[in-house]
């Protein structure tokens, strides 16, 4: 090959893999060495981009051992298909004594980037910077309500309007600065409604903040917008900062590894947050359902200095949320004020939402032809029912009291109640009452369970049941029990094998837990209209006598083995319902019924019946007869009851 050939040699170059665009990251450090030595000038290595290249011309050779003038600039072109440059030198030379290079300094390298084509793969998403600017001006708005728009609860009002005042003004002459109003309370009673009353009634600018304007995806995004947030405030001056559903910033840290590293970070932000606060003219203020939820150093005095609860309407609100309730959905001269004033006295604890809901929930009812006058007591008494969405756990197929073997006196007292359960209103009306308890009490299986399940049917009640072994087992039980018999009222709350918490206290082991049972009997924490106890038992003279006197379990009815005319009647119901159009009833079968379950209870005689029946249809699968015998009967008794029978 000519020297021509050699001086227009296209270039040698390297490729490497392109994982990172900075070169020394790419080249090993031997192969950096060897380019370097075999350079004759610093500007004849080259990079570009993942790519390093020296030109042939460059590169020091035997046959060309001293740097030669460069004519004409190189580019970074493919290798042509020539033979290389070492290859083309003659034979002669390859003979000839070797020729040592000069030592040339280590040249610099000259890094060229080579623009991104168009049709490159698209940009990735970029994260936001580590420190954003977030604004929160938009939030501040006027308050759009005062203490006028809220009516009754003039207790919490005050202690409200107290509580900022001593913020704004610090009257009370203490060195060190109080802040921080939390609002707790059950759902539905208003705690934003009165956070931006006080916003009024102090005509301040009202700031709400919820999680939801806070969470965010990215990394150490939430706390920042915190800053933001207590930023926006004190730019604000004198404002409520209300921090709804507060629980969601200030979770336990001590949940172990539960609690994840940005949840902490949060409840870090918060903390401080709250602390820079005090004494500048911001009213902070937070609501929480769940006040037991909350990080134990987050609500300590010096951070939160007010704590409030927001209680359910008093009656005064009770009235005025029901009658505007149903004049706005239907309409004026639709109720009358007594009325009004009736349901609010029964509807004590009902939350403020819930009372509010009332007016949507008659006009449903009105447009499905449920009732076309005015509202009455009882139509708004179903329309509740509705609202609540449940009747606690009555089971299906609950007999009559009518039905109910029983002394003829009990069931009379059952009846009885059942009417005035159901016509409560007129009943007040004229000095009547409902009882706070009822002791059913009796042997095993005479019915006591049926006659309080028979008892919600006939009433329109509600109903829930709990045993005595339930509540010595979990105590706590019998609160949350309690907390949803007033949510579902009117209701009967059965206890079943009460004798296990109501015993004789000097004999007892779970004296407190009968001491707050009977607490609870007397109203201490506010007697509950349509809240009644009914508690059952087989041994009513273990009870503690604390429990069975006026004012708790005063109404006793008594259960008791049926009579012979009873059991004659109900063993002859029973079996012909039975062996309607399946069994032919032999002769003597019903009188051998009669004869075994003499003196037993009805609990007893509907396992017996059910064994005869059972031995009856064995017969007719496996030989094709359906007949119940008095054989039949004779062995189901024996199985049963575990005694002779009376035909041995």
């Amino acid at each position: 090959m000519s020297r021509e050939t050699l001086d227009t040699a296209s270039q040698a170059r390297c490729t490497f893999p392109r994982t990172h665009p900075t070169f020394e990251e790419h080249m090993k450090l031997s192969t950096i060495q060897k380019l370097y030595r075999s350079c004759r000038a610093q500007e004849q290595l080259i990079v570009d981009g993942a790519r390093a290249w020296v030109s042939l011309d460059a590169k020091i050779t035997r046959s060309s051992p001293t740097v030669a003038k460069r004519e004409a600039s190189a580019s970074p072109v493919e290798l042509a298909t020539r033979a290389p440059a070492t290859m083309a030198a003659p034979a002669a030379a390859d003979s000839a004594a070797p020729i040592t290079p000069e030592v040339l300094d280590r040249p610099p390298i000259r890094t060229t980037v080579r623009a991104r084509p168009l049709t490159a793969e698209p940009p990735r998403r970029q994260a936001p910077p580590l420190v954003s600017q977030h604004d929160f001006d938009s939030n501040v708005r006027k308050p759009r309500y005062t203490f006028e728009n809220v009516v009754g609860m003039a207790d919490t009002k005050q202690r409200l309007l107290r509580a900022a005042r001593d913020i704004l003004t610090n009257d009370e002459g203490t060195d060190e600065p109080r802040n921080g109003i939390l609002l707790f309370g059950e759902p539905g009673n208003g705690k934003t409604l009165f956070a931006e009353a006080l916003a009024g009634e102090l005509q301040v600018p009202f700031l709400p903040i919820a999680f939801g304007d806070m969470a965010s995806k990215w990394i150490n995004e939430t706390p920042e917008k915190i800053k933001a947030v207590f930023n926006t405030a004190r730019r604000t001056g004198a404002c409520v900062l209300l921090i709804d559903e507060i629980d969601s910033f200030l979770k336990p840290r001590d949940g172990g590894a539960q609690m994840h590293s940005m949840d902490r970070d949060v409840v870090n932000t918060m903390l401080t947050e709250i602390v820079s606060l005090r004494g500048s003219n911001v009213i902070l203020m937070a609501a929480t359902n769940f006040m037991e939820q909350l990080d134990t150093a987050g609500i300590r005095e010096g951070r939160f200095d007010f704590k409030i609860e927001i209680p359910p309407p008093d009656l005064r609100a009770r009235v005025n949320l029901i009658g505007h309730s149903i004049l706005r959905k239907l309409g004026p001269k639709t109720v009358d004020r007594v009325t009004v004033e009736a349901l609010a006295g029964r509807w004590e604890g009902f939350s403020a939402s819930r009372l509010t809901a009332l007016g949507g929930q008659l006009r449903e009812m009105r447009l499905e032809g449920e009732f076309t006058g005015p509202v009455t007591f009882e139509i708004a008494m179903r329309a509740m029912r509705l609202l609540q969405g449940r009747r606690g756990r009555l089971p299906e197929n609950v007999k009559a009291v009518d039905d109910i073997i029983m002394p003829a006196d009990s069931r009379n007292v059952l009846s009885d109640l059942a009417y005035r359960m159901r016509n409560v209103h007129r009943l007040e009306q004229i000095g009547g009452s409902l009882p706070r308890g009822l002791l059913f009490y009796g042997p095993p299986g005479t019915g006591k369970t049926q006659a309080a399940l028979a008892l919600a049917k006939a009433s329109g009640y509600a109903f829930l049941k709990i045993t005595g072994a339930d509540l010595v087992t979990r105590p706590d039980s019998w609160d949350r029990l309690v907390r949803e018999g007033i949510d579902i009222r009117p209701v009967i709350v059965f206890i079943d094998e009460a004798d296990d918490v109501l015993v004789d206290r000097r004999y007892s082991n779970v004296g407190s837990l009968t001491n707050k049972i009977l607490t609870t009997l007397d109203g201490a924490g506010g007697r509950i209209r349509d809240l009644i106890f009914v508690a059952a038992t087989n041994h009513h003279d273990r009870m503690d006598p604390a429990a069975l006197r006026g004012g708790r379990f005063s109404e006793k009815v008594r259960f008791d083995v049926p009579e012979r005319a009873d059991i004659e009647q109900y063993v002859t119901a029973t079996l012909w319902k039975v062996a309607k159009n399946r069994y032919t009833l032999v002769t003597g079968t019903i009188g051998r019924c009669i004869a075994e379950l003499s003196g037993r209870s009805i609990a007893d005689a509907d396992a017996v019946i059910a064994e005869g029946v059972n031995r009856a249809a064995t017969r007719a699968i496996r030989e094709n007869i359906a007949e119940i015998r008095p054989a039949d009967i004779t062995a189901a008794a024996r199985s049963v009851l575990a005694t002779k029978s009376a035909s041995d």
